[in-house]
């Protein structure tokens, strides 16, 4: 079987231009891919071929809502009908790079006229009702069951619920154009000349999916090894790019970085490549998909020769559109020690699914929380309407990492914050307006292999005041009103293992049993499970072909010193 190199060659070969293999797939991998992939149709990763095409419907029906309001509104300030005032509508995030999953939400980007601006247009205003906004729009649509607007975020969206699907909308003002060509190529820079920082931002997202895909040599083996890995990180409690883990956009960085350097692997060796070189790797060495160019717009790029405070940044996965920025840079010490720990897991499992010792599903083993610590902290956001918790969760839970660099601090570094993404409801309040988060405290790790663990204090008041104050001085970046109203609450509490609910720690650690699971696309399921019994037939062929081969040579061998050894005598 062909070995992969060894974990110090790895490293110090990854930054590398070239690939380090270029070798193809063995039937052995072929094998373990195909497994792979029938596997995911059991976790139920692949979306059925009707709901992709009431997806693309709804698409195409938000698309002529925003023409129609594009029109509209454009009338009502005067440009004529015969200048065709329109807007394109962009996908981007998991739809764009063709991973997603069966509900996924949709990221959109939405590039308007000159004339229509994000603030007055697209959002609205309260003073006015929001007339001709293209909020008041949706709100009235009978396709919509709930909209959000998030003005102030750092990028400015619609959150939409369109006929069950969610649908994220953000919009960029394009100064240039008073009707939008439809061939506008969002990845030329010259896009982003005079544009604020939160529409280059906005344009950000669609120009790294595109870049992305350029980047990467095979799109089917990315996306399968893609798709494996998101599994991976949900289950794992690593898929956060909030609380300082993983987001869609980093992880399917790592995944086209691992692509590039071994450009003709299977899916399988993805996998197994993607936790042999993370895990081994310098995080003080930025991953990066190309070099980092600075086109000259005027625009911040990641630079961390130029920008001292960059150097310290604990993770640094770097975009590879301009203006260059690193994705990770929410990460803290604590969650960097989670994500190590996973690696390493990660490549142990898959070491041995290469083995046959293990199978698939013990890579993504749902992570048992709350058999983890001994001691919790537990977060409980609350507010007095449905609308209040909406806005309030969202701020808050996007501060949630402050609390966790406040354990850190206030420690002295003794101790780790392990933040928990997935939220859960307290039976006996309303669950539609509460949730609660836990963050597990355990002794942080010795800077050094052999050093002592770093000491320190263990009380943790000052963290949770400081994360209580910046919470509720919420100000409206826009105009600097403060959000935060009266019944808004966060609460912070310590508790052991043994105090934590039983409601919260119900079904930790423990998966959904194969007999529970049903495919979302039952024929594609099917296919994909008989691609794998034919690739377990080739795999299991080429290896007693490979084996008569030898014996072959060897009797040959021996054959051959038999008649020296005649000659001889």
């Amino acid at each position: 079987r062909r070995r992969t190199p060894r974990v110090d060659q790895v490293t110090a070969m990854a930054a590398l231009d070239k690939p380090l293999s270029e070798a193809g797939p063995t039937p052995m991998d072929l094998k373990l891919s195909a497994d792979l992939e029938a596997r995911l149709h059991l976790e139920n990763v692949f979306e059925a071929p009707e709901e992709c095409t009431r997806r693309e419907e709804v698409l195409g029906e938000i698309n002529e809502a925003l023409q129609q309001w594009c029109k509209a509104r454009s009338a009502s300030k005067g440009i004529e009908e015969d200048l065709d005032p329109r807007c394109n509508l962009y996908t981007f995030g998991s739809y764009r790079l063709g991973v997603h999953g069966p509900a996924a939400d949709i990221d959109t980007l939405c590039i308007g006229p000159r004339h229509l601006t994000r603030a007055e247009d697209f959002f609205g205003s309260e003073w006015t009702g929001y007339e001709g906004s293209f909020y008041l729009e949706m709100k009235n649509h009978p396709g919509t069951d709930q909209v959000v607007a998030v003005p102030d975020a750092v990028v400015p969206e619609l959150k939409l619920v369109f006929r069950g699907f969610e649908i994220d909308i953000a919009y960029v003002c394009m100064g240039s154009y008073v009707s939008v060509p439809e061939d506008l190529d969002v990845c030329q820079t010259s896009i982003l000349q005079n544009l604020d920082d939160a529409s280059v931002k906005s344009l950000n997202g669609c120009r790294v999916a595109d870049q992305l895909l350029r980047l990467v040599p095979n799109h089917d083996a990315f996306r399968i090894a893609l798709r494996a890995l998101r599994v991976w990180a949900k289950e794992r409690g690593v898929y956060s790019n909030v609380l300082g883990y993983f987001g869609g956009v980093n992880l399917a960085l790592l995944v086209a970085r691992v692509c590039q350097l071994y450009p003709n692997a299977a899916p399988s060796m993805l996998v197994y490549s993607f936790f042999q070189l993370w895990d081994a790797w310098q995080w003080s060495t930025p991953v990066m998909l190309a070099p980092i160019v600075d086109e000259g717009h005027g625009l911040r790029v990641w630079d961390e020769r130029v920008n001292k405070a960059e150097r310290f940044q604990l993770m640094k996965i770097i975009t590879p559109a301009y203006p260059a920025q690193n994705s990770t840079f929410n990460v803290t010490r604590s969650t960097l020690h989670v994500l190590k720990n996973e690696f390493r897991r990660g490549r142990e499992v898959c070491g041995q699914i290469l083995m046959s010792k293990k199978r698939w599903e013990s890579l993504w083993e749902p992570l048992p929380f709350f058999t983890m610590h001994k001691h919790y902290l537990q977060v409980t956001i609350a507010a007095v309407s449905e609308d209040d918790f909406k806005k309030w969760e969202g701020w808050v839970h996007s501060r949630l990492r402050t609390l966790v660099q406040g354990v850190e601090t206030c420690s002295g570094g003794a101790l780790v914050a392990h933040p928990y993404p997935e939220k859960k409801k307290d039976p006996s309040r309303d669950a539609a307006m509460h949730c609660v988060y836990y963050l597990g405290l355990g002794p942080a790790p010795p800077p050094e292999p052999g050093a002592p663990a770093p000491r320190g204090t263990l009380n943790l008041n000052p963290a949770v005041e400081q994360f209580q104050m910046l919470v509720t001085n919420w100000v409206n970046r826009s105009d600097g009103t403060l959000v935060w109203q009266p019944g808004m609450e966060v609460h912070v509490k310590h508790m052991k293992r043994k105090d934590v609910p039983a409601w919260a720690s119900a079904g930790d650690g423990r998966a959904t049993p194969d007999v529970e699971r049903t495919a979302a696309d039952p024929a594609a399921a099917a296919a994909a499970k008989s691609r794998a019994e034919a690739a377990a037939a080739a795999a299991a062929a080429s290896a007693i072909g490979a084996t008569a081969t030898a014996v072959g040579v060897k009797r040959k061998s021996r054959e051959e010193e038999d008649e020296d050894a005649g000659g001889a005598e």
